[in-house]
């Protein structure tokens, strides 16, 4: 059977006003044919549903049957249309993403504390993790989008440049490179490298730097940039991290310089899955990461 919205809406209207003229005009259609309406529906489900005549109009039995279904049907249909109204405004929904640990700890805070006071009604989650753990939420479908310096398959993801991250040498304040802004590769050579996890993204992107410079392997090799810092505070080493891990690394007796070499950088990118479209709520966060960006690398 298929019975239409505008058949139900015509049911109710009639049922609501009891007057066919009310009822039609209710329903922007014509006195005759609002009328072959109300007869297609008790065509369709086979009885009277109104009893009517030049005095009134009433439901049948069955049609009080009928009535109870019409009715919830329009309930669950308004309620349907608020709740996508709401999603629309950004008045509830939920955005799940997930990004580098780098980004997790210090600027992605901010955004999304910015974001949450102009849509208080959303719920938010974060998952920090390294670069294949992101690949895989994001085709899973258990996240909106990641932040993410690998772009994975144009197959399987659609991605967006979001910012080529400055990389910088983390040293001691008593290290010969202390107190420059800037350093270059070959004043790195022959000093120890602390590296961080090669799952992640910045072990991808320092090694070509590490190779090109003659460092040496220092031993260690750590997940966390609160432990890198650590150990270079100790004088196991040097090492070398993007601009967003530089808060993480903050300790009393380090510092930073810039590293200057043509590759000394960690391209960052939006990518969500290629099939399927961003729920209005994760759109919104996603252009807003776009605006903070932007004014983060003019800043």
């Amino acid at each position: 059977m298929n019975l239409s919205g505008r058949l139900v809406d015509a049911f109710i209207a009639l049922d609501e006003t009891r007057r066919f003229a009310a009822a039609a005009e209710r329903c922007h259609m014509s006195a005759s044919a609002f009328s072959q309406a109300i007869t297609r529906l008790e065509a369709m489900v086979g009885t009277r549903l109104f009893d009517r005549d030049t005095r009134k109009v009433s439901l049948t039995p069955d049609g009080e049957v009928f009535a109870q279904g019409a009715r919830r049907i329009a309930a669950e249909m308004r309620a349907s249309l608020a709740a996508l109204q709401d999603r629309s405004a950004l008045r509830t929904g939920r955005v799940s993403i997930a990004v580098p640990a780098s980004l997790a700890a210090s600027w992605i805070p901010s955004v999304l504390a910015a974001f949450r006071a102009d849509h208080p009604g959303l719920a938010l989650q974060l998952h920090d993790v390294v670069s294949e753990q992101c690949l895989r939420l994001v085709l899973s479908g258990e996240v909106d989008f990641g932040l993410n310096a690998d772009r994975g398959t144009e197959a399987e993801y659609t991605s967006r440049l979001l910012v080529r991250e400055s990389l910088h040498l983390v040293c001691r304040r008593d290290d010969p490179l202390a107190g420059k802004q800037e350093v270059r590769l070959h004043e790195l050579r022959q000093r120890p490298f602390i590296h961080t996890v090669r799952s992640g993204s910045v072990w991808q992107v320092t090694q070509a730097l590490i190779r090109r410079a003659d460092m040496r392997d220092s031993g260690f090799e750590v997940a966390q940039f609160g432990t890198l810092a650590s150990l270079v505070e100790a004088g196991f080493g040097i090492s070398i991290v993007p601009r967003f891990a530089l808060p993480l690394c903050a300790r009393p007796g380090l510092t930073h310089a810039r590293v200057v070499a043509r590759d000394a950088f960690r391209s960052l990118y939006l990518l969500r899955r290629r099939e399927g479209s961003l729920s209005a709520a994760a759109q919104a966060l996603w252009e807003r990461i776009e605006q903070a960006a932007l004014v983060s690398a003019q800043a």
